[in-house]
């Protein structure tokens, strides 16, 4: 009886440890583990805080964190609410939220869980202020194809793509265009000649916005399917296109048009499949006949170049790696992630799409799309995980506290606050013009005064002083005093004028002097990235993206809006500067119609323009950033800036300020 009451004991005490340690491995999906429980402890929504215009959109990305310090991306798997829908909406599955009333902050929520988190939408009152087609213009052959995009830019700085939400025509016989998605907006051309191309969006009051399609008489004489030959392991997956060349040297991708075959070659069957998009898959182990068929080029139509040859081996996977293995982003900033799968005969496939990532704090922390794009969101460094197939590599990320950038921080002194300097004038010549910040003319003697203008919440009952028609202020003239009447506040510190001028005069010399990378920039495509640059005098920056630095030029800039706007992006630092420079010429900037676009934390406080004489701004531009003039600045009518304009730095009688039919000028604040 004791040895069989010593093996009940036993067995029972044996059970007890087995259902821990089924317990253990259940609540975390593996076997053959005892680990405690993974539990859900936080949901978090980014951006916390967004600004958008009314009709503006902002997508809302949900982020889970469980109690071991992994965090998955759960955007499209919780369920989103709106505190206020009437002022913001938002689309309950996927966090897309559109701003509809200008008023106080809606509360963005996104459930999950059990959990919630929560962001602020501020829907402003920002306005209008163009909506445009691009390209303006293009040319394409017969059956050629052009993507246009419709954009409205509104008087905050934000751009909304309205290109999904337009309805589309061609004007005349020569070209068709898509409202059928996925291919709203593309042209297609017909026969030769010219097509007017209108977007119309019914919420803009700019709306229509046309541009101009020239269809030539240029015929197709290739159509090559790419790559020739291509060896993939079961389950890897290649990448096909296909390209029509015309007689014009013209190309275009016909990749998503064409109809796409797999046929098997030898041995066996169900070699490879392939999709629509061009994208094969391995099968089985043989060899298949890739084939692409579009317009004329079907049956023997140039069937040797339409086809492929797709080996698909035995190889077997043997790793996944993460790449970059250690990389380092500003609190903010973003970096994406790749998980490459590598097989036994050395061949490689991306895995990003369909992998799961996290990510586990350290000394720092970070969020992780579930396409791999990390968010640094506290200082420290922060493990990247990727799980695909049985492997979890891992990468190390370091999240660093953001810096001014390679420009380095520009002190603008006395002149910080204000929206207005001249030294010799300040003429406004028809309309009223609103000015949000200081306004001072700075030629010594009794001719200089300063207006004391604080801006919002004083003056004019909080709005925005007024420079009326009448005004011309000049040292010859009228008195500058004119700019001082009870509507633009009172004369200040008449004294502080000599600092003023002195102050301007060093922030001006501060950005001649600094030196800029000698690296020739001819190209958009040789800008990206790029922290500094050369441009060629006559530069048109329409359609470049600039990266923090300091680019320069020894001649005129231009500013069109032929390839679309000049964009300057933070890589997510917002402390970061640029500065823009023309070191001489009669006309150190020039634009027509283009505008200033700021992106991934880029702010109008840290952007500077300077030249050594004259600039002016086009009719309707929307412009970011700090104008420093040795001499003259010019604003045609309706120009919109968000910073300052302070002409006369070099403190000569050519150094005045002409305002022309209502332009806003708003100081940015910290």
């Amino acid at each position: 009886m004791k040895r069989f009451r010593a093996l009940q004991i036993f067995l029972a005490f044996m059970m007890l440890i087995l259902s821990v340690v089924i317990a253990g491995c259940g609540s975390n999906g593996q076997t053959g583990h005892w680990l405690p429980a993974r539990t859900l402890t936080s949901i978090t929504v980014t951006p916390v805080t967004a600004s958008v215009p009314v009709s503006g959109n902002q997508q809302f990305t949900a982020i889970a964190t469980y109690s071991d310090g992994t965090s998955i991306d759960v955007t499209v798997a919780s369920a989103w609410t709106s505190s206020i829908p009437g002022n913001a909406s938002v689309n309950a599955a996927t966090g897309w939220a559109t701003g509809i009333l200008a008023s106080t902050s809606s509360v963005i929520t996104a459930t999950y869980g059990g959990l919630s988190g929560s962001a602020t939408l501020n829907v402003n009152a920002a306005t209008s202020i163009s909506f445009k087609v691009i390209p303006a213009t293009a040319s394409i052959p017969v059956t050629g194809t052009q993507q246009y995009t419709a954009i409205e830019t509104f008087s905050d700085g934000t751009t909304q793509d309205r290109t999904l939400t337009s309805t589309w025509t061609a004007s005349g016989t020569h070209a068709t265009i898509s409202n059928t998605s996925p291919t709203i907006g593309v042209a297609t051309g017909v026969s030769v000649g010219t097509s007017t191309i209108t977007a119309t969006y019914a919420l803009s009051p700019h709306s229509p916005a046309t541009a101009t399609l020239t269809v030539t008489a240029a015929t197709s004489v290739s159509f090559v399917v790419t790559p020739a030959t291509a060896s993939i392991p079961i389950t890897g997956t290649q990448q096909y296109t296909a390209i029509e060349t015309f007689s014009d040297g013209s190309t275009f991708d016909r990749t998503a048009v064409s109809t796409w075959t797999a046929v098997d070659i030898s041995p066996g069957s169900g070699v490879a499949t392939i999709l629509g998009t061009g994208v094969a898959t391995g099968a089985s182990i043989g060899q298949s006949t890739i084939t692409a068929a579009y317009g004329v080029y079907t049956g023997a139509v140039g069937l040797a170049n339409r086809t492929a040859v797709l080996t698909v081996t035995a190889a077997t996977p043997v790793s996944l790696i993460v790449t970059p293995a250690t990389a380092s982003v500003v609190v903010g900033g973003t970096q994406p992630y790749a998980a490459i799968e590598i097989f036994s005969d050395g061949s490689n496939v991306d895995r990003t799409a369909v992998s799961t990532w996290s990510t586990t704090a350290g000394t720092g922390t970070a969020t992780i799309l579930s396409t791999g794009v990390a968010t640094g969101q506290s200082i420290g460094t922060v493990t990247i995980n990727a799980s695909y197939g049985g492997y979890t590599p891992t990468a190390m990320l370091t999240v660093t506290a953001p810096n001014s950038g390679p420009a380095g921080a520009v002190d603008l002194k006395s002149a910080t606050t204000y929206g207005l300097i001249a030294y010799d004038a300040i003429t406004n010549s028809a309309g009223p013009s609103h000015i949000y910040g200081d306004v001072a003319l700075t030629e010594p003697g009794p001719g200089g005064t300063i207006a004391s203008v604080t801006g919002p919440g004083f003056n004019d009952a909080g709005s925005a002083p007024n420079l009326t028609s009448s005004i011309v202020t000049d040292s010859n003239g009228v008195t500058p005093g004119m700019v001082t009447a009870a509507d633009n506040g009172s004369p200040a510190n008449i004294a502080a004028l000599p600092q003023l001028l002195t102050d301007l005069e060093g922030v001006y010399s501060d950005l001649m002097a600094r030196a800029a990378p000698a690296t020739s920039l001819t190209t958009p495509a040789l800008a990206l990235g790029q922290n500094g640059g050369t441009f060629a005098p006559g530069q048109d920056l329409s359609g470049y993206v600039l990266s923090p630095g300091i680019f320069t030029t020894s001649g005129t800039y231009g500013l069109s809006n032929t390839l679309g706007p000049l964009v300057l992006d933070a890589g997510g630092n917002p402390d970061a500067v640029f500065i823009i420079r023309s070191t001489s010429g009669a006309s150190g900037f020039t634009s027509t119609t283009g505008s200033v676009i700021l992106r991934n934390g880029a702010q109008a406080q840290n952007v500077y323009w300077v030249v050594a004489h004259n600039i002016t701004i086009g009719n309707n531009t929307f412009f970011q950033g700090t104008i420093v003039a040795g001499n003259a600045i010019t604003l045609n009518q309706f120009v919109n800036v968000q910073g300052r304009i302070l002409a006369g730095a070099l403190g000569l009688v050519s150094g005045a300020l002409t305002l022309t039919n209502t332009n806003v000028i708003t100081v940015p604040t910290p």
